[in-house]
């Protein structure tokens, strides 16, 4: 009966929609696009700012296999509020979104709101925006407190996990893994992961695989570890990005991203501003705080590379004692003093500018569309999204 409640409620929308888009206006309607195949390639366009109770992500990857999110998303410059997330399930990517699959598109859309959400299985893909994303998350602000706790339950049916992200939790403020493309986006609020690691955007940026990347859980907390091989995989690509948000993990955390292996994760004129980078953990080696990605030496060095972080950003790393330990060493050249990011200059692209330019600035794209974005924000100093200057 609520089955065909719900598509009832979705097929009103859709014959009241305009140009192929189905206006989405309440609750019921959003969670009406995860019902099956065919909602989940839809077009959709928010026309209220929603709260959300005991939310069941659109998408999901379980025992079942994968079902993601495949048509647009348009939040037409709204809010969705997360209060909280359902009952933990066999879905292993929580998020507004659980998985938005290679052809899906997010864009046009703040998150916000403060959910917890307790993972039993010891594997988890968790974002505000989405658990794991293949397509496109594009103009889109996290303003959320995120939390992911650990409560052991009884195990479930086996769940296939994304390749070299195996064991833990990924939290990030936008999505948990990215193997598709983040785009002028940013976060402020936090990110708080109990059994693994978080980040500022993303957690995971590219795919991790064998040759690459190995990351595990035991009795001494989180580890990671390199081996010789091969990064052959689906790129993910994060650019025009910046974060403000507080950033806590037990495994490492980063600013921006935490893994960035070189050959698939590419990260690009962003800059990680974050209030607070902690991690608590156990183990050797002790987990990184680092605005810096721990995996991304080969991104690094690529010529267009454009990364900055605020000078003096707060690092803290704490042992399984609570002691808290040495902060790790950081480029001096890509360090950037608060005054500089407080200016309009700094961040805007100059009009006419060439290629040139471009690779020597951060270069963000100011204007009034999803090709050029950006706006200055005067009262809070920093750039935001044209939409957002469009509703003040």
């Amino acid at each position: 009966m609520k089955r065909i409640v719900i598509l009832t409620t979705l097929l009103a929308a859709v014959i009241g929609s305009a140009m192929g888009q189905t206006e989405i206006r309440t609750a019921e309607e959003l969670a009406a696009i995860g019902t099956d195949k065919e909602t989940l390639s839809g077009s959709y366009i928010l026309i209220n700012d929603l709260t959300l109770d005991d939310w069941v992500p659109i998408g999901r990857m379980d025992h079942d296999g994968e079902m993601g999110f495949s048509g647009t998303f348009d939040g037409n410059g709204h809010t969705i509020t997360i209060n909280s997330f359902g009952p933990e399930t066999d879905n292993r990517s929580v998020g507004l979104f659980g998985v938005v699959d290679g052809k899906g598109e997010i864009k046009n859309l703040r998150v916000a709101g403060k959910p917890t959400y307790t993972d039993g299985q010891k594997l988890l893909y968790i974002g505000n925006i989405a658990g794991v994303n293949k397509g496109k998350i594009t103009c889109c602000v996290s303003t959320a407190d995120l939390s992911c706790e650990y409560a052991q339950t009884e195990p479930r049916k086996k769940v296939k996990a994304l390749s070299g992200y195996e064991g833990g939790q990924y939290g990030g403020c936008i999505a948990g893994v990215n193997n598709g493309n983040i785009w002028h986006c940013y976060s402020t609020g936090s990110i708080r992961v109990a059994l693994g690691f978080a980040a500022g955007i993303a957690c995971g940026n590219g795919l991790l695989v064998t040759g690459g990347f190995s990351i595990g859980i035991g009795s001494g907390g989180v580890g990671f570890g390199a081996t010789p091989g091969s990064s052959k995989g689906k790129y993910g690509l994060i650019e025009y990005c910046y974060s403000e948000a507080s950033v806590f993990s037990s495994g490492n955390a980063g600013g921006i991203v935490v893994f960035a292996p070189g050959g698939t994760g590419i990260l690009n004129n962003s800059v990680a501003l974050n209030r607070l980078i902690e991690v608590r953990g156990a183990g050797k080696p002790l987990p990184k705080a680092s605005p810096f990605p721990v995996g991304g030496k080969m991104v690094l060095s690529h010529p267009n590379f454009q990364f900055y972080y605020l000078e003096n950003i707060p690092l803290h790393r704490y042992d399984g004692n609570d002691v808290e330990q040495p902060p790790v060493k950081l480029s001096p050249k890509r360090a950037v003093p608060l005054s500089t990011t407080q200016e309009e200059s700094w961040w805007r692209l100059p009009d006419g500018a060439d290629k040139n330019i471009k690779k020597k600035m951060i270069a963000f794209p100011f204007g009034t569309d999803d090709t050029a974005p950006w706006q200055w924000d005067s009262q809070r100093k920093r750039p935001v999204l044209y939409w957002e200057i469009a509703n003040q």
